[in-house]
């Protein structure tokens, strides 16, 4: 039957049992991205408590697989500059939970390293979305994956990667290739949210109070903003002003008072303060009420 072409393209069992012990660039997308459902589906596969979803019959993910090749193949002539290590496997030496497969890597890019990421999109706007804005709503959501990617790459070359590059085939349109300047800041935000989300997987904690991830705005998209006309941003300008010392010295009680929780304590309560200590180590701070 016909079904065995497709079948081809799944991935085998020692592929899908690598990846449930790691966090893939594809899986800090979903992440990132808050979908609580989505979030909550990737930890019961990775805790062993549902199938992954069958993608064998999905269009988009089959268009993504075929094309994949002359993208990646376009874009090294429209660029002329080779593409290298593809579908080469990288895992965390830092952060042995991190893991990443490359579709490629472009070593003079602009004189800069550049990891590169081919996809396909049907391309079609969500509800009250302008057909222009399609693009770079997909830039954001997978800007994390490049990010990822550009570390572990990092880490393997023990040499910087500046540039990631998204190589995006639309519908049936020849690639437009999107650049953007890897922010370190970011980076170290989706590996302390991957960490996580694994330390919950470890400890079969699901994951609901999940960090919230600001979506990544290029640094070119960034201006300045004069907020002198707004009177709601006056108002709470003038409380911080007015309590920033008590804010600061309530900050570093704060983290001290924590660390003075027995390891043991399910929660700490004296002198009017109470630490309740969550599931996954975390620690919240509450004032007694009488």
């Amino acid at each position: 039957m016909a079904i065995s072409f497709f079948e081809k393209l799944r991935m085998d069992k020692k592929s899908l049992s690598a990846r449930k012990k790691k966090l893939g660039g594809s899986e800090i997308n979903i992440i990132a991205s808050g979908n609580k459902e989505k979030n909550n589906n990737l930890f019961l596969e990775k805790t062993d408590q549902k199938e992954p979803d069958d993608l064998t019959l999905i269009w988009a993910v089959i268009m993504g697989h075929i094309t994949e090749l002359v993208n990646l193949e376009w874009t090294e002539v429209y660029l002329e500059k080779t593409i290298n290590m593809r579908q080469q496997v990288i895992e965390g030496k830092k952060h042995p939970f991190m893991r990443c497969t490359l579709d490629g890597v472009i070593e003079n890019y602009k004189n800069k390293i550049a990891v590169i990421d081919a996809k396909f999109t049907l391309g079609r706007p969500t509800k009250d979305e302008a057909w222009g804005d399609v693009i770079p709503r997909l830039i954001r959501y997978y800007a994390p994956q490049l990010h990822w990617n550009a570390y572990l790459l990092q880490e393997y070359l023990d040499k910087p990667v500046e540039y990631g590059l998204l190589s995006f085939i639309r519908g049936g349109d020849k690639p437009i290739l999107e650049e953007m300047q890897i922010d370190t800041a970011y980076q170290e935000e989706l590996i302390e949210l991957g960490k996580y989300f694994m330390n919950c997987v470890e400890l079969g904690f699901e994951p609901d109070e999940l960090p919230t991830m600001t979506d990544f705005v290029p640094e070119a998209d960034l201006v300045p903003v004069d907020m002198e006309k707004d009177e709601r941003w006056r108002s709470f300008a003038l409380q911080i002003i007015q309590t920033a010392g008590a804010n600061k010295i309530f900050k570093e009680s704060s983290d001290k008072i924590k660390k003075l929780v027995p390891p043991n304590a399910s929660e700490a309560t004296g002198h009017g303060v109470k630490i309740k200590v969550q599931r996954n180590g975390s620690k919240r701070l509450e004032i007694c009420k009488d």
